[in-house]
């Protein structure tokens, strides 16, 4: 047996991720995802459940491996959470006005909607205070020019569990409407080795995780439910 081989597989799959090309690392991330979403949402039932969960915490502690230690100390994922000290109350504001303008706009994407590149959006992707912000607390950043707003503003729209695309391998989603008060839809996370996360974000708050790295889903939402958000990518150099 050789060396490589009797590692364990979270540790092999990290030293196969160092060999591949970064298309060829996006493809082994997305068959990473896409097992443990399947896994989450209840598929292969039929296989033994201590087997189902060995198999999820392969998946789940690979993610963060195939960035080869270029990610801080992996935890929940999550760099911030709450309200964020890089928009300002006008900054909010301006965004929720403009995420109202553009929702004609928006193209389905799978369970959701989205609109890209609106003006106001992109620029504040660009803001110095982001950059500093992140940079502090993760390392150097790079923003990869994807701004989004996203609506789930119909019943049963959401997003089953995955992860994000190197676009969005830092994300910064701030909420800009949910209704009505009584929610149901939720963004969970799923870091590995550790119970779900379960998160609810008020107006103006802001979640800062490596989306790239944590498998994480949004809960679909009932009749009568309507939720906005805007979401910055950004790429760890």
């Amino acid at each position: 047996m050789t060396q490589a081989s009797s590692l364990p597989l979270v540790e092999r799959i990290g030293r196969l991720s160092a060999e591949l090309t970064v298309a060829e690392r996006e493809n082994l991330k997305l068959m990473l995802s896409m097992a443990a979403g399947g896994l989450l949402v209840g598929h292969a039932r039929q296989q033994p459940e201590a087997l189902r969960r060995e198999a999820l915490e392969t998946a789940q502690r690979s993610l963060p491996k195939l960035h080869d230690g270029k990610r801080p100390a992996f935890t929940t994922g999550i760099v911030f959470r709450g309200r964020a000290p890089f928009f300002t109350d006008a900054e909010i504001a301006a965004m929720d006005e403009e995420s109202r303008a553009n929702r004609h706009r928006a193209q389905r994407f799978h369970d959701h909607y989205v609109t890209s590149g609106a003006p106001l959006a992109r620029e504040m992707a660009l803001s110095s205070d982001i950059n500093a912000f992140l940079s502090e607390r993760v390392g150097p950043v790079l923003p990869t020019y994807k701004a989004n707003y996203l609506y789930y503003d119909a019943p049963g729209l959401g997003i089953d569990p995955h992860v994000d695309k190197n676009e969005f391998a830092l994300n910064v989603l701030t909420m800009l409407e949910h209704r009505p008060e009584r929610r149901h839809s939720e963004l969970i996370l799923y870091p590995p080795e550790q119970d779900p996360v379960h998160i609810q974000l008020a107006h103006g708050e802001s979640l800062v995780f490596f989306a790239d790295s944590v498998t994480h889903q949004r809960t679909r939402t009932v009749a009568g439910e309507s939720i906005r958000l805007v979401s910055f990518g950004y790429h760890p150099i």
